[in-house]
């Protein structure tokens, strides 16, 4: 590998991978259309979305609204991207845990701690009360991820449930590969064996872990060669690509399939998008390399954490700024633009103060291959 460093090419591979910046951005887009939509239709609509399915919905604009909001798979994105990069950080050569786990800490805390407090103070501005001090602190620990607790998120910050998936992949999976590699068993197989056991064990004391599946999904993909990887890629036509992806999420938006079956649908298409976005040819990869998505993909995560907040206010002060005039789509599609403006302005100062130092100190991930695996 490091032999590998001395050429241009593999320099490059350490650098940031735009497609996957860019994928990063797509992601966040599909969360903030599942936020804006499902309380549009809720407050404006009529009914709520998490109630009523596609056939209790007519009109084009209120189908096109459905179907956005129906966009929960940006957060499984950002898992198999989380799952990819954590399994090469792992892989790369001398692995430190404890340096790893503090890094990790390093890398959540400060945006999310940052969220918190703008959270708490426009809460304080809405009237919103502050949740007891029992709820806060184990939003600082992310049990609000755990359903069965009955615990919420500190005002309207609900979004960072996915951060106790997040944390505990970040504590299991280097464990997972160290176990592996000191028993000398393929650490592939063990990847592989480890998120079926971690998906599906929990649900024997009641709580739901499939979501886990994004995340190993994403490992598998971080333990595989290059020419794997390429392989992989070339195997799927973008065009395919595309296909397969309205045809898997339309099933899903129309209630053909089940939790668990779009879970291993979407594994496998997101595997695939991965893999494209890694390699980097294509014109799938010239659309998720588009400046202003690779933009939004490297502030994704304080996006992310504050896009509630930019909709809260948008929606708390909607009849002071809407534009009824032009009717009511034209208004809708200019409300979200303002407040995902908003959440654009938030995220880019969430990551300057608490993301940039980050990156500062610790060097991009190599999306490069590995080996011996």
């Amino acid at each position: 590998m490091l032999g590998l460093l001395k050429d241009g090419r593999a320099k490059k591979m350490i650098g940031r991978n735009s497609a996957l910046d860019g994928l990063r951005g797509v992601a966040v887009m599909l969360t903030y259309f599942v936020h804006y939509c499902g309380s549009y239709m809720a407050i404006f609509r009529g009914g709520n979305p998490n109630s009523v399915d596609l056939s209790g919905w007519y009109g084009a604009f209120d189908v096109a609204l459905y179907v956005l909001f129906r966009s929960h798979h940006g957060v499984y994105l950002f898992f198999m991207l989380s799952g990819f990069l954590i399994a090469r950080i792992t892989l790369a050569g001398k692995f430190d845990y404890s340096r790893f786990v503090l890094r990790r800490i390093m890398r959540i805390y400060p945006a999310f701690l940052l969220a918190v407090m703008i959270c708490a103070l426009v809460g304080l501005v809405l009237h919103i009360p502050l949740p007891n001090l029992r709820v806060i602190a184990a939003n600082l620990v992310f049990l609000n991820g755990v359903p069965s607790l009955g615990i919420s998120g500190i005002v309207f910050n609900n979004v960072t449930w996915s951060l106790f998936y997040e944390m505990t992949f970040y504590f299991m999976f280097p464990i997972a590969v160290i176990t592996a590699q000191a028993f000398s068993v393929p650490v592939i197989g063990a990847v592989a064996l480890s998120g079926v056991v971690v998906a599906y064990v929990p649900s024997v004391i009641g709580f739901y872990a499939e979501f886990y599946l994004f995340l190993f999904f994403g490992a598998l993909i971080g333990c595989l060669s290059k020419e794997q990887v390429g392989s992989i890629a070339s195997s799927f036509p973008d065009s395919i690509i595309v296909i397969m992806y309205i045809v898997v999420v339309g099933l899903m938006v129309a209630g053909y399939l089940s939790t668990s079956q779009f879970v291993w649908l979407f594994s496998v298409l997101g595997s695939a998008i991965l893999c494209k976005a890694i390699v980097g040819e294509g014109w799938l990869v010239g659309l998720l390399s588009w400046r202003p998505l690779v933009f939004l993909g490297r502030i994704s995560y304080s996006f992310y954490l504050l896009h509630s907040v930019a909709l809260s206010l948008v929606f708390a002060g909607w009849w002071h700024v809407a534009i009824v005039r032009f009717g009511v789509v034209f208004d809708a599609l200019f409300m979200a633009g303002v407040g995902f403006c908003g959440a654009v302005g938030l995220g880019w100062l969430s990551y300057v103060i608490a993301e940039s130092f980050y990156f500062r100190i610790n060097q991009p991930v190599a999306v490069g291959g590995v080996s011996n695996v």
